[in-house]
């Protein structure tokens, strides 16, 4: 699962919209990997606005569920 919040920035004074796409506020996002892929060698980067995410095929399958922490890229 990924979720997070993202802010609403604000807008200028004076600022309307009659329509606006930009998405604000909580937001998650659930997938299953199928087996034999190792979690413990995860990594996942944010960077420009995307999130990278490389997980590694493993020899055994684990089956459990684990944090993978994200990095903001410099």
């Amino acid at each position: 699962m990924i979720s997070g919040q993202r802010p609403d920035c604000g807008r200028p004074a004076g600022c309307s919209f009659m329509v606006m796409e930009i998405n604000y506020g909580p937001f998650s996002c659930e997938f299953q990997l199928p087996e034999g892929y190792d979690l413990g060698e995860a990594l996942a980067v944010y960077q420009n606005g995307f999130l990278k995410i490389e997980i590694p095929q493993s020899v055994r399958p684990s089956g459990r569920q684990q944090m993978i922490p994200i990095t903001e890229a410099k």
